[in-house]
């Protein structure tokens, strides 16, 4: 059960961050692509993402997998291990509510509340 929630939190965090990186990318892009007519601007875009979104998503996963593993093994050591995996997955999530609140909103989560 345990190595399931891993798993899934590993996954989950790793799709919200390759999201929030091809999300800069793809701004990165398009500031560049202006230059082009619409059509051809949509065509490097689209390449461009296909081609830094798939190596970019593996090179994510792996290193969220270390970092939570890792973390984990932390939280757990110090706190317990449902307790330290409890207050790690907070903070994780919390971290990347924080980003997404930002990068859509350009509000900080003290703004928020």
């Amino acid at each position: 059960m345990r190595r399931t929630l891993t798993r899934a939190l590993i996954f989950t965090v790793t799709v919200l961050s390759s999201y929030l990186l091809t999300g800069v990318l793809e701004d990165r892009i398009l500031t560049e692509t202006e230059r082009f007519r619409p059509a051809l601007a949509t065509a490097l875009g689209m390449a461009c993402i296909v081609l830094i979104f798939v190596p970019l998503f593996a090179y994510t996963e792996r290193l969220t997998e270390a970092v939570i593993r890792a973390s984990l093994q932390t939280t757990r050591s110090t706190a317990g291990k449902t307790l330290g995996a409890i207050a790690f997955v907070i903070v994780v999530l919390t971290t990347l509510f924080a980003l997404f609140l930002d990068r859509w909103f350009n509000k900080s989560i003290v703004d928020v509340l």
